[in-house]
């Protein structure tokens, strides 16, 4: 993924100072991986796998992702929120259903409270938006114009 945003910004046809990331499931995990490593990605939009590590082990959600969602030994030194962090003060905005297995919903607000504090420290509070739905692992039409509306706004 990282070597992409290297093709994509050598490309003559692409603006490079518009590159977002936008993921789904494991694909939302891709998506702010890759936004909190590369700052040349101008807006992060997840949707359906945002959660604290420790509230995915407490709710034992752990055989509901493959082996590709573990980093060995990274609760020894990071949490979601502090990768997260990482992507302030840049446009992020997370999706979520609160009858997702696979995102327990304590862990959706311990990240959730942590980056209000990162965002509104670095004065862009506007920037980081959580948005629940009444759904389960998956997108819906209106999960669709909020991502839409999003990028409209940010990018």
């Amino acid at each position: 993924s990282l070597r992409a945003v290297d093709y994509l910004s050598s490309r003559e046809d692409v603006d490079a100072s518009r590159i977002a990331t936008l993921g789904l499931s494991m694909g939302s995990t891709m998506a702010w991986w890759v936004a909190a490593l590369e700052p040349r990605i101008k807006v992060c939009l997840d949707l359906c796998c945002l959660t604290d590590f420790q509230a995915l082990l407490a709710a034992s959600g752990l055989a509901g992702h493959g082996i590709y969602y573990y980093v060995p030994a990274l609760l020894n030194h990071f949490t979601t929120g502090d990768i997260n962090a990482l992507i302030a003060p840049r446009p992020h905005l997370s999706l979520a259903g609160d009858q997702d297995a696979l995102t327990p919903p304590a862990g959706l607000d311990r990240v959730d409270a942590h980056l209000r504090e990162v965002y509104a420290a670095q004065g862009v509070p506007e920037r980081w938006q959580l948005r629940r739905y009444p759904t389960g692992h998956g997108e819906t039409a209106a999960m669709r114009v909020e991502v839409l509306r999003f990028l409209k706004q940010w990018l």
